[in-house]
């Protein structure tokens, strides 16, 4: 009889545990703080997740999805399919991590007060991004505030949490002299500033043909008997950035000139004007001053270091107080 009996409780167990949502089940999800509410429902609301039983909509996981692109340029319309969805998990998992930050920060907000100075600013920042303020009023509803004072004190909580992130991870991310001097030592290469030409020029095109170059050859003789360059590039340079300015193209490693045009012009000697032939067309070519590869003091270079030292471990730092806090609420999300 007690077999019998415990075969039914434990059958029992699995049917209301593992197959249908009973009331052991339930009441277990609830001591959990998970949603009590229909999932059909809320997928039907547009509801993707829910952080403490506070809901997640779509709408504000796709705004983050355009924020990302956003920041580097591009827009939902050039991405693919399968890149959107795994740009929403991303967004999905941040936004996740976010609300449980909110809820830890909340605890402590008295330790992370926020100037109304802090706030101003970083709403400045939020509206550059809208040309106009309905587009701003479309993003807010499509978040899910309801208008710009709960914008406002949306920002605030962001700008907390990143205070009290960085008051909690900031001994993991400090940067000594001895590590900035090691990474300074291992990576001479990139401290040394490339040999380096100024350089100017007068531009015509190829498809000028010999007249063009006739014409350079023409211009080369009046500098040689006193001809301003700059008057002359203003007058007759095609390359129309560079003309206004008198045909100063500035200071120039070889990796930011056409190799053609760099080949050529790292070999030519100080103030002498020469005509060059490259794949776009002619160039009366100058070199005014030149600078050898010149390795960079420890001392100049120390805060550039540090600075990117901190940024590359605070990343990682983020990601690891982020992944412990929601191992620390199980079943929240």
């Amino acid at each position: 009889i007690r077999l019998a009996v415990w075969s039914v409780i434990m059958l029992y167990l699995l049917f209301d545990l593992m197959i249908f949502e009973g009331p052991i089940k339930t009441q277990t999800r609830r001591m959990q703080g998970a949603p009590l509410g229909d999932r059909v429902a809320d997928q039907e609301k547009g509801i993707v997740a829910r952080i403490f039983n506070k809901p997640l909509l779509l709408t504000q996981v796709d705004y983050a999805v355009d924020e990302r692109l956003w920041r580097v340029g591009r827009t939902r319309e050039n991405v693919s399919p399968q890149e959107r969805i795994e740009l929403r998990r991303i967004a999905v998992r941040e936004l996740c991590d976010h609300a449980l930050l909110r809820e830890k920060v909340a605890l402590n907000t008295k330790e992370f007060p926020i100037s109304d100075k802090e706030v101003d600013a970083a709403m400045l920042r939020f509206a550059s991004r809208f040309t106009t303020k309905d587009d701003l009023a479309k993003a807010m509803t499509g978040f899910g505030f309801e208008g710009e004072k709960e914008l406002r004190f949306r920002i605030a909580a962001r700008l907390q949490q990143n205070k009290y992130l960085d008051f909690h991870i900031a001994r993991g991310i400090a940067v000594t002299d001895d590590e900035a001097l090691a990474w300074y030592n291992d990576h001479k290469d990139a401290a040394t500033i490339p040999e380096r030409i100024k350089v100017r020029h007068i531009f015509m095109a190829t498809n000028g043909g010999w007249e063009a170059l006739a014409k350079l050859s023409s211009l080369t003789t009046q500098l040689d008997t006193g001809s301003n360059f700059k008057e002359l590039a203003k007058q007759f340079s095609e390359d129309e950035q560079s003309k206004k300015s008198g045909g100063e193209l500035g200071w120039m490693t070889r990796s930011r000139l056409p190799e053609d045009f760099a080949t050529a012009a790292f070999e030519l000697p100080v103030a002498t004007p020469t005509i060059l032939t490259t794949k776009i067309g002619f160039h009366l070519v100058e070199v005014t001053e030149k600078a050898p590869a010149q390795l960079r003091s420890f001392d100049e270079m120390k805060p550039e270091i540090v600075s990117a030292l901190e940024t590359s471990r605070r990343k990682e730092a983020v990601r690891i107080y982020r992944q412990n806090l929601t191992h620390q609420h199980p079943g929240k999300v």
